[in-house]
């Protein structure tokens, strides 16, 4: 149904929140869980470079997926809402969103690349049935596939843009919307008409499903590849065992993750690293969505500050703690599966409109989080983990 009222485009846009933020969580954990050298076991050195390219591949996607959260900002402040972060904690079933499909935290395997196929499958184009039959193949039955696609929610949200007066419904600040200036997403789109709004979901969906009849470069075409390349590998009987065997849905402990049916990790070691992983990630988004609220103007210093902190701490503190997690033991509750991070948002206070104030509590935190950091550096822990605990150090050091 087309969408005529401001009120039904904000919700629509706060569930694409949702959604990339949700979906691109679920990537990254993926990536997490791909092994990084042979000794590792369960690959060759062929495939061993063949994983490193699958690793690449999904990072690169999960990085559009943030950069399609940002798009998704700029259209929700260009109407007169504020950037919406938060999300439902994993694991959620298929029937709490349209798209009829599950939002988890799985590793790497069939299961996890059947359910990124569906959910950047194109919107006006049925599954082939090349593709239908694939994914039978990696499924663990022999359903009839239904399912709705991101494409679908962008094209209600792509109406109301379409449908809505302009000069009505464009009540957001110019100077408010955030562009590369201040963030490191070359292809961010600043909205401030409906030109600019239809070309930011253009981008979304042409990345995610690909345009139609040149999906090459999408990510819909990228898992399709991955997992014919995965079925392959195996159908040759080498033993093929690319990632590393971690939990599903885990949570940082009791009371850490609100979610309809978490993991709790059960090692205590573990569980506080997970615990500083999703204080990181908390953080890294408050400052985030904080910066997309406010005018350029007023605060651009503190914007381009936040901004850079928070994109920091995508690579150099919450890839190497993610993946170091995967490294140790889950718990005895998990015999032989590895560790890994929740994702977990727990209740906090929102960053204050006052630059002043944000920038105190922003600073408070940081230093909390690294003296976290300084005592889990007296434990054993893997490399990645420390590295990213040096980080998070460093950071905070000059902040």
């Amino acid at each position: 149904m087309p969408v005529t009222t401001r009120s039904d485009l904000l919700k629509l846009l706060c569930e694409a929140a949702e959604l990339e933020h949700g979906i691109a969580c679920s990537y990254l954990y993926a990536a997490f869980s791909l092994k990084r050298d042979i000794s590792e076991g369960g690959m060759t050195w062929e495939e061993q470079q063949k994983v490193r390219r699958w690793a690449a591949q999904i990072y690169f996607v999960a990085s559009q997926e943030m950069l399609h959260l940002a798009l998704v900002w700029n259209l929700t402040t260009a109407i007169g809402g504020t950037p919406y972060y938060l999300r439902p904690n994993f694991p959620q079933d298929s029937t709490y969103y349209p798209l009829k499909v599950p939002l988890k935290l799985e590793p790497f395997g069939t299961r996890s690349l059947r359910r990124f196929i569906q959910y950047e499958h194109p919107e006006t184009t049925p599954i082939e049935a090349e593709v239908r039959e694939l994914l039978a193949r990696a499924g663990e039955d022999e359903e009839e596939f239904s399912f709705a696609s991101i494409g679908e929610l962008y094209g209600s949200i792509r109406s109301g843009f379409e449908q809505i007066d302009g000069k009505e419904l464009f009540i957001g600040t110019p100077t408010q919307q955030m562009t590369p200036e201040f963030v490191h997403f070359p292809d961010l789109v600043a909205v401030k008409d409906r030109v600019s709004a239809l070309r930011a979901i253009d981008e979304i969906t042409e990345q995610g499903e690909g345009r139609k009849g040149h999906r090459e470069n999408s990510h819909f075409v990228a898992f399709v590849t991955m997992l014919k390349e995965l079925l392959e590998s195996r159908a040759t009987g080498s033993g093929f065992s690319p990632s590393r065997p971690a939990m599903r849905n885990p949570s940082a402990g009791a009371g850490h993750g609100y979610a309809a049916n978490p993991n709790p990790i059960g090692n205590p070691l573990a569980g506080r690293v997970a615990g500083l992983f999703d204080s990181a990630y908390s953080l890294m988004l408050r400052m985030l969505a904080w910066s997309f609220e406010f005018d350029s103007v007023d605060a651009g210093p503190q914007l381009k500050k936040f901004c850079n902190v928070a994109i920091d701490f995508m690579p150099r503190v919450l890839l190497p703690l993610g993946e170091g997690l995967m490294l140790m033991p889950a718990g005895e509750k998990y015999p032989g599966k590895t560790a890994g991070p929740g994702f977990g948002l727990t209740r906090h206070v929102m960053l204050p409109p006052d630059a002043k104030n944000a920038e105190t509590l922003c600073r408070e935190r940081i230093h909390e989080l690294a003296a976290i950091a300084g005592d889990l550096l007296k434990q054993p822990l893997p490399d990645p983990v420390k590295a990213g605990c040096r980080h998070l150090q460093a950071i905070a050091g000059p902040f």
